[in-house]
């Protein structure tokens, strides 16, 4: 694994470390609230030009090399040559911008991380993280009440706050297997009720959000912790015992008038179809695509979403191929997806390097990067049925990355 060591001679101001390292933890928090999103993006960018100033007095490189420099490089380069080939290049180009605004948060991340092993900036993160999983799952479990939520069907939601149950799924897709994370690492009572607390909250507000990508996504999770721990016959027996245990019980529910809506396949059908017209493109424009963003999807397919409204449910155009990995390639073409899929690859490689199964129940930062390669498969699983790779999700996302890879030692994560 490369190291990505700043080196030995840091001599900024502690109160300027400080700053970076709460700064750290305060975006990380504000990540949970899309609505605050822009208050994020503010906040961000302040503390990215203090740490730019930073390493400008100190002589510190800003840039933490690591091996996810070449794949992300390659993707944005691609994709902003591919920007005056699109359908509407003052879009794509506004699109292009947000995801280099994105990945900033991953190098400023990995920067903060590297400052100074004494402020534990790493674990300040991760509380943030559960404490801001906490407030959101309270958040969606509360609202889902009041507006008259039940187990009876899906006609209620719980959602994320001021946005929708896509987010809300998506966010405990990425945080469920961090919580687990946290109650087995932490020796501290008070720490762990609190993890404890986060992680029920969780769970509830997953199955009150009923998104079925969601709960696949936590399936190919718990597979993979399976396949990674190499532990097989009696998990894969446990697992597939759940699964079906929970599937009978799913069906037994819907010929009693329950979640029968759940069970309803015309999402995927209009997926499906949204996927056949998105690759019409693909085969028309193989190399530059015709444009990166979701919305190009729209403005292609115009009268075909007007028309599937009108036909019903499972014959309907969904307004964007709910596909990230679907868009990247219609958008900027197979070299773009090549790209974006290494960078994935490259990315699960790095979190998983050294993590042996042996040592994952004993060690701290192995439990921590095991956890988050975990919420990063979740969270592709997710992006393959809707577009998810955007605003505060994309920049937790990010920050999850960073933290995953700036765990090389104990000392990072202590209870101190």
């Amino acid at each position: 694994m490369p190291s990505y060591a700043l080196g030995n001679r840091v001599h900024a101001r502690p109160v300027i470390f400080q700053l970076q390292t709460f700064g750290l933890a305060g975006v990380t928090f504000l990540a949970f609230f899309p609505s605050l999103f822009h208050y994020q993006e503010y906040a961000f960018f302040l503390l990215l030009a203090l740490a730019l100033a930073l390493a400008r007095v100190e002589r510190i490189n800003p840039h933490v090399r690591t091996s996810l420099d070449l794949p992300l490089f390659a993707f944005v380069s691609w994709v902003l040559l591919t920007v005056p080939f699109s359908i509407d290049p003052a879009y794509s180009f506004s699109e292009w911008r947000k995801f280099i605004a994105h990945m900033l948060v991953f190098y400023w991340a990995m920067f903060v991380l590297r400052l100074d092993a004494d402020v534990v900036p790493a674990r300040k993160a991760l509380v943030a993280i559960v404490l801001g999983s906490l407030a959101l799952s309270l958040f969606a479990l509360q609202d889902f009440l009041i507006r008259g939520g039940s187990w009876r069907d899906r006609l209620v939601r719980a959602g994320a706050p001021f946005s929708d149950y896509n987010w809300l799924a998506t966010y405990l897709v990425l945080v469920i297997p961090v919580l687990i994370g946290w109650l087995v690492t932490q020796s501290n009572l008070a720490t762990r009720a609190v993890g404890l607390c986060s992680l029920v909250a969780s769970v509830l507000a997953q199955a009150a959000a009923y998104t079925r990508a969601g709960w696949v996504a936590h399936f190919v999770q718990a597979l993979s912790f399976v396949l990674l721990i190499r532990r097989h016959r009696l998990l894969v027996w446990f697992l597939s015992g759940v699964i079906l245990a929970g599937s009978i019980g799913l069906f037994a529910l819907s010929s009693r008038g329950y979640q029968q809506g759940t069970l309803d396949p015309w999402t995927f059908s209009a997926r499906v179809k949204t996927w056949q017209l998105g690759f019409q493109q693909v085969l028309e424009h193989p190399i530059v695509g015709i444009g990166f963003g979701n919305n190009i999807f729209s403005q292609v397919y115009t009268a075909e979403i007007e028309a599937g409204r009108s036909k019903g449910e499972v014959e309907k155009v969904l307004p964007g191929l709910h596909n990230t990995f679907a868009m990247v390639l219609m958008g900027s073409g197979v070299p773009a997806l090549t790209f974006f899929v290494w960078f994935i690859i490259r990315a699960l490689r790095e979190l998983l390097a050294g993590v042996r199964a042996a040592d994952v129940a004993r060690t701290r930062h192995m439990v921590f990067r095991l956890a988050i390669a975990l919420a990063v498969i979740g969270f592709v699983i997710r992006n393959l049925f809707d577009y998810m790779f955007a605003g505060s999700l994309a920049s937790l996302f990010w920050i999850f990355i960073a933290v995953g890879l700036s765990m090389k030692t104990e000392q990072a994560l202590g209870n101190s």
